[in-house]
């Protein structure tokens, strides 16, 4: 198994069983997923002027709320990230454009501060990490379908590390489950690129290991369900220290 797998593997396994295993306050688990708009942008031989191309995410999440307004979330995604650029190929007709597509497998792991009352504001913040699919390279003409050129996830590197923070609103339905709508973006701090592929090499795109980065913002709605907890020390009634539990 490759070693980059095995350590995302470990850090889920730690981050999402201290998270189920908490005994104070209040957890929940949800889905959340949206689009959004990335760019992908490095050497400029390879990348020429990147624009933002349309990207998503999608997956499950795991929050543990603290007494007070802060909570720990962790979330497992299936997220893509995509730019344009100008064909500068010779191997592809001179009309044209290239869309650069990373599908990943992220777990962002996030400080939340949450405001109280029937309509609650959030920020967060955290680093995610994110361990490579597959690399796609499309070719879209200024009329017809667009092609695939070619698959070079061997050109980049397994893993990429993002700082992520977010802003948004969350809304209370009922006494379980709450409905949230947040603003994220993922700025990638690593270098993604490993080598120049193979049609980078042909085209005379590339003869060097290019290098790359990644960045996206998206538009992240959601939906959790909370689960029953108390806040603070389970201590006795008569502890002047006891707090109720969350009702």
């Amino acid at each position: 198994m490759n070693k980059h797998f095995r350590v995302f593997l470990l850090l889920l396994l730690l981050v999402t069983t201290g998270t189920v295993l908490a005994q104070r306050g209040t957890w929940s688990t949800g889905i959340e997923g949206g689009p959004g708009l990335s760019l992908i942008y490095g050497s400029e031989n390879v990348y020429g002027h990147p624009g933002p191309a349309v990207s998503g995410t999608a997956g499950i999440t795991g929050e543990y709320g603290f007494a007070g307004p802060f909570s720990a979330k962790v979330a497992l995604h299936y997220e893509w990230v995509s730019t344009l650029t100008d064909n500068p190929s010779a191997l592809l007709p001179p009309a044209g454009r290239l869309k650069y597509q990373l599908d990943y497998l992220s777990l962002p792991v996030l400080v939340k501060w949450s405001t109280a009352g029937k309509i609650r504001f959030f920020v967060n913040a955290g680093p995610c990490v994110s361990l490579l699919l597959r690399e796609s390279l499309w070719y879209l003409p200024d009329s017809g379908t667009k092609e695939k050129v070619a698959d070079e996830t061997g050109a980049y590197h397994r893993v990429n590390l993002a700082v992520t923070a977010g802003v948004g609103i969350a809304l209370p339905l009922g006494r379980r489950f709450l409905v949230s709508l947040e603003l994220r973006d993922n700025y990638g701090v690593l270098n993604i690129r490993s080598a120049a592929s193979a049609f980078e090499y042909n085209s005379a795109m590339a003869a060097e290991q290019p290098t790359g980065h990644t960045n996206s913002t998206l538009l992240l709605a959601g939906i959790s369900y909370r689960f029953v907890g108390s806040k603070g020390l389970p201590c006795t009634p008569n502890d002047s220290g006891y707090q109720y539990p969350l009702k």
